[in-house]
């Protein structure tokens, strides 16, 4: 198998620490692309975008939720357990999906002209943003359940949210949150998501 990624994605992120997760880094090839100025990678998928899973007989997954769903079943469903956690944890990886393109979102309109309508998409993902954090620091009980998808969805987000915006000051208020995020990205999964040139991947 072979994953298109990109070094700053924080979706790619995700997919690489589900990867050293689940220790398949050994059955994967790793492609860095700019889905932004490389073409080649709609050929596999149409929408051009990272994370690319190209399966051994040719076929593509994607996007990001697939991919980890799919590489979660190859190694036993241990990050989405087949049990009565398990809509708990897709929840919290769509929570943690959703502050990831949040942030881009905003990120990208500020790139932009200044103007009224720009100023209210801005105004929508920043209230998005500070929602998905409220919420995720108000319900505290996840941080100390075995490590999932969500986690790493959150994390993942996390350090996005932190590399990309810091302006947004996140952690400010939200102790519980910081904590553990600050904790929970020293995990070597993590470290390999941030690095994977580092890993153990062939």
């Amino acid at each position: 198998m072979r994953l298109f990624y990109a070094p700053r994605s924080p979706f790619s992120r995700k997919i690489l620490a589900v990867i050293a997760e689940l220790g398949l880094e050994a059955r994967l090839g790793l492609i860095r692309i700019d889905p932004w100025t490389d073409e080649d990678l709609r050929r596999h998928n149409p929408t051009c975008k990272v994370p690319t899973l190209l399966l051994a007989d040719g076929t593509a997954l994607y996007d990001s939720p697939v991919i980890a769903r799919y590489l979660d079943d190859l190694a036993g469903t241990r990050l989405v357990p087949a049990d009565s956690r398990r809509w708990d944890i897709l929840r919290r990886e769509a929570l943690g999906d959703a502050l990831a393109e949040a942030v881009i979102r905003r990120f990208v309109e500020r790139l932009g002209p200044e103007g009224e309508r720009i100023e209210r998409v801005v105004a929508r993902q920043e209230a998005a943003i500070a929602a998905i954090l409220d919420r995720l620091e108000g319900e505290p009980g996840w941080m100390e359940a075995p490590v999932d998808l969500g986690h790493l969805a959150i994390a993942c987000a996390l350090d996005y949210l932190d590399g990309r915006s810091p302006e947004l000051a996140w952690n400010a208020g939200r102790g519980l949150l910081a904590a553990w995020f600050y904790d929970f990205r020293g995990r070597r999964s993590m470290k390999i998501a941030a690095a994977p040139e580092f890993g153990t991947f062939c």
